[in-house]
């Protein structure tokens, strides 16, 4: 009996990885798709699958996509997917294709912010005293300059002047600069003086020098 059961195991493992090698798909690659025991070849972008292979690795059956209809990539699909039409607050800017949906966007003077603007369009903003950063586009809004109005600081306004005006205001103020330091000279002289200049008094018929600090006996 162990004998029979060492002839007979051999001949079982072989049949056993026979039925798995029949029953088990062989591995797809990367451009394929699984069709029963087959892998089939992916069907280009703008066609889809009309009829799988029906041998392993080999070309399935494509058609292109109907009018109205898109497959951007190779793809296992049985049928294309319908275009996007756009919304009446939304204008075209790319027709749809076999290969690419259409693309809409807003009109001019509205926004949409979200990922594939799935609501309205919205109305751009108007910045107060016309102070734009940013103009509107269609998928951002106005972007205005608020600093002043949030802060409640006065703005200030610069004037720009010429060169020979400049050269005229810089005269001027050399001018005055000079005419204010001769004036302040002029007033501390006018202060020290009657403590450093020596005075004269007459007594009888002649005058005393009296040097400053000094009284007449």
């Amino acid at each position: 009996m162990a004998r029979l059961e060492r002839l007979l195991l051999p001949q079982g493992l072989l049949l056993w990885a026979t039925v798995c090698s029949v029953s088990s798909p062989s591995q797809c690659g990367e451009d394929e798709f699984q069709s029963e025991t087959f892998c089939c070849q992916l069907c280009p972008a703008g066609t889809y699958v009309l009829k799988p292979c029906q041998r392993d690795h080999g070309k399935s059956e494509c058609v292109p996509c109907e009018p109205g209809y898109f497959m951007k990539h190779n793809s296992s699909e049985l049928g294309c997917f319908q275009c996007s039409q756009c919304r009446d607050d939304q204008e075209e800017v790319a027709e749809c294709s076999q290969m690419a949906d259409r693309e809409c966007r807003c009109k001019q003077g509205t926004y949409c912010n979200s990922e594939n603007c799935v609501e309205k369009c919205l109305s751009c903003s108007r910045c107060p005293n016309g102070r734009v950063i940013r103009q509107c586009n269609a998928t951002m809004d106005t972007l205005c300059d608020t600093l002043d109005s949030e802060s409640e600081m006065p703005s200030c306004h610069c004037v720009c002047l010429s060169g020979a005006a400049k050269t005229v205001v810089v005269t001027a103020a050399v001018i005055i600069i000079i005419a204010a330091v001769i004036v302040i000279i002029a007033a501390v002289i006018n202060i020290i003086a009657p403590f450093i200049t020596p005075r004269f008094y007459k007594r009888g018929y002649g005058r005393i020098r009296v040097t400053p600090g000094e009284t007449l006996a």
